[in-house]
């Protein structure tokens, strides 16, 4: 099938509409525009009240604390995710959930897979000018609902779909410039149409230390979404495109240590998909469909790597409330088929072919039952991924209870289920010359894990603490031998992670919200070894003000502690230890007029030696003024 073919399928699923592809697999009624139900723990939403796993919700305030361009920024908020970033803003930004790989979480805009076709994972220091208005992050195997890649879980940015314009123009450290804008109309019958851009530049920081020359970047990015209720039945679309432009160090001379450099990555983005919902004969049907294209330019040691990846998806999925004797029964199907092409365009080398073009089309059939009786919740379900003959067709599954003491305000809740995750086109194939060579021979990574949780209300205060185990098969990992050459394999042995996550939230009063986490994890491989690049523990700490005047503030400390790093600066490569750190952030918006104001904002404003990854130059205090029109 052909890339136009794709993108014409994707859009004639829009309906003659763009905007937001409804979350997940959609929603019944107006709920496609409130998305006040947590869109990516079922089939179709679920209340808040009726979860039965793992999931954190960024509301706007909890955004507006920090409020950073990059979406990385805020998830540090999240229990049981850690970031690694490497340097500055805008270089290689990976995020762990549970202490699983960075291509083990799926992440979604608007329903949408954004995740890199060619490396499974998601660079999030791409990722700006979303014009995000809520983010649900889901925890845990969940790969029974979305396939492979969803081992560690799902991030899912919800876009603000408000009416209104906004624009943010912002100046600060490191040559940094930012603007941000955005226009919503509101129509009857739930329409609504928003057109966002944004654009953000940085002279970076010197990645490598060595006082030489700083590692920029330039993001842009513009969106528009459009949705709609004809006759009781809702559509919805989205277009969006990015092109981002980073420098980077590298370690040209092979010696484990980065060095000066001119190297560069060019990346595109390009995404469209669109929904279709609605009430017929009894049944709630949903038929979406999304195409999703990058591109990525690496220019380094005079070495030109081109890849393309894209990915097209198309699910039809129907589904059935039933009450009976005060028992609510939800039955939902899904059938989906995806198939995702790669190609790598580099120079020849004197051994293997970094000039590839494969393909990959799997066709998944899941369903999901949920019970609901007086306080309590019951759901479970299967899924079953035919994936081509190239690896082994998959089944995976998830079932989970939850119950209320209303008496008490608080909730017990269970589950367990299986993820897997398939080998990368980057791990099949990939190339680079002298150092990485794929594996075709890989097989699928799969993982076993359960939890268990107590929600807790205590009027306005409300916490969550869980405790989880997983336990993961086949894990791929980096084999280095003597000549610094690298080939990815699967472990023979299991890997083993288990952890406590805790999340609070005080809303103090209609002005002022307290929240914050904490969470230790312990993730070792089949040796006992802990997994590198995983913390031990975070945490994090915020408090948000807003007036009915316009006055706005907000405070937050994310704190980071131990992780181990490979330092290949000798061979075998080293474990070292990366130190604790804590990141201060502050931000503010002082009114001038009803719909002007100055903003202020500040990262790492203690100064913090903060290192996520080892021989990266950590970046210091920054500090940035704004004016935002409302």
């Amino acid at each position: 099938m052909s890339i136009r073919t794709k993108i014409l399928l994707s859009s004639l699923l829009a309906g003659g509409t763009l905007g937001a592809l409804g979350p997940a697999l959609g929603q019944e009624g107006d709920e496609a525009v409130r998305l006040e139900p947590i869109t990516i723990v079922g089939l179709r939403p679920v209340a808040e009240e009726d979860v039965t796993v793992s999931v954190t919700v960024l509301e706007r305030a909890d955004l507006a604390v920090r409020d950073s361009p990059l979406l990385v920024d805020h998830l540090r908020t999240v229990p049981g995710l850690g970031v690694s970033r490497n340097g500055a803003a805008g270089g290689l930004t990976q995020v762990r959930l549970r202490g699983a790989e960075a291509n083990q979480t799926l992440v979604l805009v608007d329903g949408i897979e954004v995740s890199d076709p060619v490396t499974g994972e998601t660079d999030f220091g791409l990722w700006s000018g979303l014009d995000a208005g809520r983010v649900e992050v889901l925890r845990g195997e969940q790969s029974a609902l979305f396939g492979s890649e969803a081992i560690g879980g799902v991030v899912n940015v919800v876009t603000n779909k408000d009416a209104g314009f906004g624009a943010l123009a912002e100046i600060g450290s490191r040559g940094s410039f930012r603007l941000d804008g955005r226009a919503g109309l509101s129509f009857e019958n739930d329409g609504y149409v928003v057109v966002s851009t944004g654009n953000s530049i940085t002279n970076g920081t010197d990645t490598a230390g060595l006082d030489g020359e700083t590692d920029g970047s330039q993001h842009y990015s513009g969106g528009l979404r459009a949705g709609v209720t004809l006759e009781g039945w809702q559509l919805a679309g989205l277009v969006r495109y990015s092109d981002a432009s980073v420098d980077f160090d590298e370690d040209s001379n092979f010696d484990g240590a980065l060095d000066n450099s001119a190297a560069e990555i060019d990346s595109q983005q390009f995404t469209v998909g669109g929904s279709v919902s609605g009430d017929a004969f009894g049944v709630n049907h949903l038929l979406r469909g999304s195409f999703h294209l990058t591109e990525r330019d690496t220019q380094n040691s005079g070495f030109d790597n081109v890849t393309d990846g894209d990915r097209f998806d198309v699910a039809y999925s129907p589904s059935l409330t039933l009450e009976t004797g005060g028992l609510t029964h939800r039955i939902s199907g899904l059938i989906e088929y995806e198939a995702t092409d790669f190609e790598r365009r580099g120079a020849p080398a004197t051994f293997g072919d970094p000039n590839q073009s494969q393909g990959f089309n799997t066709l998944g059939l899941a369903a999901e039952y949920g019970l609901s009786f007086g306080a309590g919740d019951l759901n479970g379900s299967v899924r079953f991924d035919d994936n081509d003959g190239l690896f082994e067709d998959a089944v995976t599954w998830r079932i989970g209870g939850g119950y209320s003491f209303d008496a008490i305000g608080g909730r017990a809740r269970a589950s367990i289920g299986e993820g897997v995750t398939n080998p990368t086109f980057t791990e099949l194939f990939g190339f680079v010359p002298g150092t990485f060579v794929g594996n075709p021979e890989l097989v699928a990574e799969r993982s076993l894990g359960w939890e268990i949780g107590w929600d807790q209300s205590f009027g306005p205060v409300t916490a969550s603490l869980t405790y989880f185990s997983a336990e993961l098969e086949d894990e791929i990992f980096t084999a280095f031998d003597a000549s610094f050459n690298s080939t990815p394999q699967n472990r023979t042995g299991d890997s083993e992670r288990q952890g406590v996550e805790f999340g609070a939230r005080w809303q103090v009063s209609e002005a002022l919200l307290v929240s914050g986490q904490a969470s230790w994890l312990d993730s070792e491989d089949e040796n006992g070894v802990a997994e590198i690049r995983v913390p031990d523990w975070t945490a994090a700490l915020s408090a948000s003000w807003q007036s009915e005047a316009g006055w706005r503030a907000g405070v937050a400390v994310d704190l980071v502690g131990e992780q181990t790093d490979l330092n290949f600066g000798t061979f075998p490569a080293t474990t070292v230890t990366l130190p604790v750190y804590a990141l201060l952030s502050a931000s503010a918006d002082v009114p001038v007029t009803e719909r002007l104001a100055i903003t202020l904002r500040g990262e790492n404003l203690a100064d913090s030696a903060a290192q996520d990854v080892f021989g990266f130059n950590r970046t210091g205090a920054a500090g940035f003024i704004g004016l935002r029109f409302r």
